[in-house]
């Protein structure tokens, strides 16, 4: 999560967002799960040991290695992976919806596939087609491709695989912002290219300049001629007399895995018994998580990872669920 400056109205959208994928992923793991019983469930994951887990972290880091040293020698690998990501996370998504609408096959390759399967594919490479024709839509795709990976990630994985994921991540996103800072890296590159793998919103603000600390004003005059050519806040600023008054982008952002991670335990919580109670806990203690980073966000302004004190909240929601009902 990257901050500037921040106002109450960026954080309750930002939060608003969050809540969407959080329960429209919900929505669609109960609509694959509908019907099933606790042994059909289960036999449907992929990962049930904690080592798996482990795995996937390594796999992460190689990743996201190879994608910083990639950018060093084509920019252009980004907006591929992006595609990528949208393509299939957002298919997961329209297959999910149109396997309700219909059960047709079509014959291809000399086998049946489901209609919705190729329905969802033509729909995955409309969007990616759409976004990179659409900025303004960056949003949009980043809550649809936060969804899919959400539901892919909790339908295979185990409750207690999730929470060991979520842990080691949570302790990956702390280096990679606080120590490597190549998180940082990668945000400001994702921003730059208008990528759909955060959600943000941006704004800008009439702030005292005394109150700039020496990297926003170094910031400011980089980008005074850009605000110049915006010309509207500019001339507010004129117009009403504002004096020693500049304008400044108040903007806050949430990556995707901040959205995916919470929503994939929450899904692995609603297998355990098959029902929402556990996996409401579970939000509940991510939206606790993710106040917590707002208002860290608001006293502190920089960028912070956020998936520690979603773990954190989290880990409070599964606490009250054993209280109240004894056990998980």
């Amino acid at each position: 999560m990257g901050v500037r400056v921040i106002e109450g109205r960026q954080l309750l959208q930002i939060l608003v967002m969050f809540m969407i994928v959080q329960f429209a992923g919900l929505f669609l793991a109960a609509l694959m799960f509908n019907g099933a019983t606790y042994q059909q469930v289960s036999s449907t994951q992929v990962a049930s040991a904690p080592s798996t887990a482990l795995f996937l972290i390594v796999y992460i880091i190689a990743v996201t290695v190879v994608m910083i040293l990639l950018m060093k020698f084509y920019i252009g690998v980004y907006r591929l992976f992006e595609g990528f990501v949208i393509f299939v996370a957002s298919a997961i998504v329209f297959s999910i919806l149109l396997s309700e609408l219909t059960s047709a096959t079509v014959t291809m390759f000399g086998s049946a596939v489901p209609v919705a399967f190729v329905a969802a594919g033509v729909l995955g490479i409309a969007l990616v087609v759409a976004k990179n024709m659409k900025p303004w839509l960056r949003n949009a795709t980043a809550i649809l491709a936060s969804i899919g990976v959400g539901v892919a990630l909790g339908s295979d994985f185990g409750f207690i695989v999730a929470l060991v994921l979520m842990a080691l991540l949570a302790v990956y996103d702390f280096i990679a912002v606080f120590i490597t800072k190549h998180m940082i890296t990668l945000a400001d590159a994702v921003q730059k290219q208008n990528l759909a793998f955060m959600v943000d919103v941006r704004e800008v603000e009439a702030v005292p300049k005394g109150s700039l600390s020496a990297a926003e004003l170094s910031q400011y005059n980089r980008e005074l001629t850009a605000f110049k050519k915006a010309g509207g806040k500019m001339q507010e600023i004129r117009q009403k007399g504002m004096k020693n008054m500049v304008p400044m982008v108040a903007s806050v952002g949430l990556g995707t895995g901040d959205l995916a991670v919470p929503l994939m335990v929450a899904i692995a919580a609603y297998k355990v018994f098959l029902s929402f109670t556990l996996s409401m806990f579970v939000i509940f203690g991510a939206v606790i998580g993710l106040l917590l980073t707002m208002f860290i966000l608001r006293r502190y302004k920089r960028a912070l990872p956020a998936i520690p004190p979603l773990l954190f909240g989290i880990g409070i929601g599964i606490a009250l669920y054993a209280l109240v009902y004894g056990v998980l």
